[in-house]
């Protein structure tokens, strides 16, 4: 729950925020920043446990989520990330050698552009996307659990 209220608070405050984000061969690199020194504070807070949840490997599910972030997910081990914090934000490079992991990582910098830019009707759009609140999409370990189940 911590986690959706700082994304909705992040949403909140798309306006107050600025991104720009570079292609990489192997990746992106992104600088995200703000004016206004709490929506920054949310910004780094959002990194860092966005980091935290992606390297345990288990997808939480978010509504808001898509193909792409699922597949950061479930290749989190080729990705090798560097975060600097800035006085007003956060710069995050990630790089892989996978090419599928590379086109992920960029569609995520995409989307995240988006909802940036957009804020609350991104999020929204993105949910209906995926089903609704209602509908999430498998977690990793539902996946597994699925794939290893004996067939008959």
């Amino acid at each position: 729950m911590a986690q959706m209220r700082d994304i909705h608070a992040l949403f909140a405050n798309h306006d107050r925020m600025t991104r720009t984000v570079t292609k990489l061969p192997n990746g992106i690199r992104t600088v995200t920043e703000s004016n206004d020194p709490q929506v920054a504070k949310l910004i780094t807070d959002h990194v860092a446990s966005s980091r935290k949840q992606v390297e345990t490997g288990i997808d939480p599910g978010l509504p808001i989520e898509s193909p792409a972030l699922r597949a950061i997910y479930a290749r989190y081990d080729k990705i090798v990330r560097t975060v600097e914090a800035t006085e007003k934000g956060v710069v995050v490079v990630q790089t892989s050698t996978d090419p599928q992991v590379v086109a992920a990582l960029q569609q995520h910098a995409a989307e995240v552009t988006e909802f940036i830019n957009d804020g609350m009707a991104a999020m929204h759009k993105a949910m209906m996307k995926n089903g609704g609140m209602m509908q999430r999409p498998p977690t990793r370990r539902q996946r597994r659990q699925t794939h290893s189940a004996p067939r008959t």
